[in-house]
C-alpha cells in the first residue's frame, strides 16, 4: 500500500489544525519523492555514418598533339618538247597520291611546268616547303638518237631532286626506272617494248623516296 494512503486513513482521527500540518508534509514529501526520479535518458542516436567520399572525376585524356605536317610542293618539267606532257602528268599525280597516304606531308604542285632554277627560287622563298622537281628523261638504252617523233613512254626514266627550304640547297636526289608489270600490277621478269611499263610506279616509288628522305615512314 502506498504510504500516502496510509497517512490518508491515519489522519481521519487528527484535529484540522494537526490534518493541515499532515497534509502539507504529505504533499512535500510527494513531491519530494517525484523529483527524485530521473527522467528517462532519450535513446542515442546513432552516430551518422561518414560521408562517401566522392571519387575525384577522371580527367580526360589529353588530346595527343597531332604532328604538324610538312608541307611538299611537287613540280615538273618535261625533258623535250617531243615527250607528252601526258607522262609527267601521270607520273605527278601518282606521286602526290602517295605523298597523301602518308598523312606525314601536305602535298601541293604547281599549275604550269617549272624549270629547276625555278623550283629552287620557291624552296628559298619559302620558310617551310620542300620542293620536289622532276623531268623525264630517255632511258639510255634508248636507241632512237635521231631525236624525231616522241619518246616510246617505256623508255622514259624519272630524274628528280628535293629541295629544302629557306636555302634551297639538295636533299636528296635520285633516279627512277619503270619496271614492266603484269595483270594485276605485279612487276614481271625481263625487259623490251613488249611489255606494259608503269609510269604509275614510277611515281609511286620517288614519292616513298621523298619521304623516306625526310625521314618519315612509307604508307601502308
Amino acid at each position: 500500500m502506498e504510504p500516502t494512503t496510509i497517512m490518508l486513513r491515519w489522519t481521519r482521527n487528527i484535529t484540522p489544525p494537526l490534518l493541515s500540518l499532515v497534509l502539507l508534509l504529505v504533499t512535500a514529501f510527494a513531491v519530494a519523492a517525484q523529483s527524485g526520479r530521473k527522467p528517462p535518458k532519450p535513446p542515442k542516436s546513432p552516430d551518422p555514418l561518414p560521408s562517401k567520399q566522392e571519387e575525384p572525376p577522371i580527367a580526360p585524356q589529353s588530346e595527343q598533339k597531332s604532328t604538324p605536317k610538312i608541307p611538299v610542293k611537287v613540280v615538273w618539267q618535261s625533258y623535250a618538247v617531243s615527250s607528252s606532257s601526258i607522262y609527267a602528268r601521270s607520273v605527278l599525280e601518282s606521286c602526290l597520291d602517295e605523298l597523301s597516304k602518308s598523312g606525314s606531308v601536305t602535298a601541293s604542285t604547281n599549275a604550269k611546268e617549272l624549270n629547276r632554277k625555278e623550283a629552287i627560287d620557291i624552296a628559298k622563298a619559302s620558310a617551310d616547303t620542300h620542293v620536289v622537281w622532276f623531268q623525264l628523261e630517255p632511258d639510255p638504252a634508248y636507241n632512237d638518237r635521231s631525236g624525231i617523233g616522241s619518246i616510246p613512254a617505256q623508255y622514259l626514266i624519272v630524274t628528280f631532286y628535293v629541295f629544302t627550304p629557306t636555302t634551297g640547297k639538295t636533299k636528296a636526289s635520285g633516279r627512277v626506272y619503270q619496271r614492266p608489270v603484269g595483270p594485276g600490277g605485279l612487276p614481271v621478269p625481263g625487259t623490251g617494248t613488249n611489255g606494259y611499263y608503269s609510269l604509275e610506279y614510277a611515281g609511286r616509288e620517288m614519292a616513298d623516296r621523298v619521304l623516306s628522305a625526310l625521314g618519315l615512314g612509307r604508307p601502308h
